[in-house]
Formats: structure tokens, C-alpha cells, sequence
């Protein structure tokens, strides 16, 4: 199955540990923000605008037409849209903020459209690499389809299959397994398929990463961005893993979140793992009249029998099966 990169990788924001991450926990972290968060964006088919709230309270206003740094065309995941990446900069004299922005829209209705990113704020006026590790790091997904103040009408019966791109940060300590190793701790970018099977009759959701195509290294946002691509490949993969989120119930608003969370793999013994999923469907119906997508945030981690320790975190945006882009031979 062929799926769309548009939105792999947007969650490169926890990058921090590409530097010098070394703290990991199976209980991974969850995910930043509430399932269903006010919405932060505006856009009316020219400019983006962002309103984020910092670790302190505090707000930082980003607007595509004053702050740009660079922009180009992208590949939206739905189809019969349109899309944009944005590099959007803010610097004062005691701190600089990085937003990187990826939106698809209606050409023909701007109203319809969906934001999804990471925003970094460094100490200090300059943004770098070396200053991933103390930056403040958030990640957000935004649309009027996803609004608190217009939650969807779920069906109450039948069921439906999402697929669609997760992407983010894969971190790996190694254990004792490991010998002449390059780095004792290494992070990087991971792309994925995300696939969620949906009861709306039970009302409930389950979902898998890595049981539709492998997860793989994609340095295609932050990495490049910063200056990173050229790091060696992880010595360790994150191939041939699969993270499993349980069993999840639907909340009538169609905000969800669970933390039964199951990393596993073929060949190397995990002992122990945990996490978190969270996320809304949305309030725009396909033609079978469910939801047309499931968008949300997750986190898993891991340890294996030698000491190694792993960590996922990202984001996906999974689509109804009849909004897939055909495959080969015209399959979805």
C-alpha cells in the first residue's frame, strides 16, 4: 500500500535528543496537549496565522506573511487539496522561536483545511542545532474539522478503516548487545503508516504502527532544515518494530485517549513497554458518512532484554479508506 508522505515526519520538534537525548523511560512521555485543544490556527487561503502558549503561560503569535523564512509547495494527504510548508522565525534578544508548518486546504473553500507541525523556542537569539537540547518543544495539529466547538456526529454502527502517515522521533539507547557502537545513544527521524481499525457500533478504536509497511529513517524536515542530514544511519533501526494502542473507547465528542500501549519486534525480546495515543475524528463526513480522518498524537517506549532501551514519539493523520490514494496495480 502507497501512502502519502504530506505529513511524515512533522513531529521532528522532539529532535532535542538528536544532540544528546539520554534519559528514557518505558513509561514513555505522552504526548503535549490536551486530546481536543483549543484551536490555534486561522487561515484564509493566503496567510497562516498561529497563536501557541509557552511552558510559562505566555504566547507566541506567528503570522506567514511577517514571519516567513521560506516557504514552498507540498503534496497535501487529502485529495483535491492543496499544500504549503512554512519556516516561520521569531527572534528577541534573549530568545529566538522556529515554527515549521505544514497546512493542506480546499483551493476552492480555504475554510477546509488542516495545520500540523512542531514549534521550537531556544535560549538565546540564534537557532541551531546545538541548542536543540535546550529548547522548549511543542507539536500541534489544528482545523476547523478538529474545532472543540463543533465536534462530529459519530455514526452508531458499522465500521472503517484509517491509514495514513505518522512521523517523529525515534531515540535508541543501546545495551549491552552493542559493541563499537558510534554513539551509546542515538535519535532521528522515523516515517510510518498508521492504520486504525474504528467500531462505531462498539465505540471504540485500535490502532497499529509498523503492521502496514516498515517504520524507516526519513530525514526530510528538521534534519535537513538544521543541517543534519548527513549523520550516519542509526546502527539500530527502527525497522521491522510494530507499536500496538489497544483497545481505545470513543468519547461522544470523538476525542480519544488510552495508554495501553505494546511495542514488539521479531528478533530482538522486549521486556518491557508503554505509552500513549491520543486524538479527535473528524467532523467532515466521507461519502459512507464516517468520520474522513483521525488525527492525533502518540508516544511509545521500550526496553529489551540487554539493556537497550527505545522511544517513539509523533504524529499521524489517517485517512478513510475511500479518500486513499490508489496503489499499485489501482488498490488502495
Amino acid at each position: 500500500m502507497r501512502i502519502s508522505s504530506a505529513l511524515i515526519g512533522i513531529v521532528i520538534v522532539l529532535a532535542s535528543a538528536a544532540c544528546a537525548g539520554n534519559r528514557m523511560a518505558v513509561d514513555a512521555p505522552e504526548p503535549d496537549g490536551d486530546v481536543r485543544p483549543a484551536r490555534i490556527t486561522g487561515f484564509d487561503g493566503r496567510a497562516l496565522t498561529l497563536q501557541l502558549t509557552r511552558e510559562d503561560g505566555s504566547l507566541d503569535h506567528f503570522d506567514s506573511v511577517r514571519d516567513s523564512q521560506g516557504s514552498w509547495a507540498y503534496p497535501p494527504v487529502l485529495p483535491k487539496h492543496v499544500g504549503r510548508v512554512w519556516i516561520l522565525r521569531k527572534t528577541r534578544c534573549d530568545s529566538s522561536s522556529l515554527v515549521y508548518a505544514l497546512i493542506g486546504w480546499d483551493d476552492d473553500d480555504p475554510t477546509d483545511y488542516l495545520a500540523a507541525g512542531y514549534w521550537l523556542r531556544f535560549p538565546g537569539p540564534r537557532v541551531s542545532g546545538r541548542g536543540l537540547v535546550a529548547a522548549e518543544r511543542h507539536v500541534f495539529i489544528d482545523g476547523p474539522e478538529i474545532d472543540p466547538a463543533d465536534p462530529p456526529q459519530l455514526p452508531v454502527s458499522g465500521t472503517a478503516t484509517y491509514v495514513g502517515p505518522v512521523g517523529g522521533l525515534y531515540e535508541y539507547s543501546h545495551g549491552n548487545d552493542w559493541t563499537d557502537v558510534e554513539a551509546p545513544v542515538v535519535a532521528d527521524e522515523f516515517a510510518a503508516t498508521m492504520n486504525i481499525e474504528a467500531s462505531f457500533a462498539d465505540g471504540t478504536l485500535a490502532g497499529c504502527i509498523g503492521c502496514v509497511g516498515d517504520i524507516r529513517i526519513e530525514r526530510r524536515h528538521l534534519y535537513a532544515y538544521l543541517g543534519f542530514r548527513r549523520r550516519p544511519v542509526p546502527e539500530a533501526p527502527p525497522t521491522d518494530y510494530e507499536l500496538h494502542f489497544g483497545l481505545t473507547a470513543m468519547g461522544p465528542d470523538g476525542t480519544f485517549r488510552n495508554t495501553e500501549v505494546s511495542v514488539l519486534h521479531p528478533d530482538r525480546i522486549v521486556t518491557q513497554s508503554g505509552g500513549s495515543w491520543s486524538g479527535t475524528l473528524s467532523n467532515v463526513p466521507d461519502d459512507d458518512g464516517f468520520p474522513r480522518l483521525v488525527a492525533g498524537k502518540m508516544g511509545a517506549a521500550f526496553q529489551e532484554a540487554d539493556g537497550s532501551q527505545g522511544n517513539f514519539q509523533g504524529i499521524f493523520t489517517a485517512l478513510g479508506e475511500s479518500l486513499l490514494p490508489p496503489g499499485p496495480g489501482g488498490e488502495p
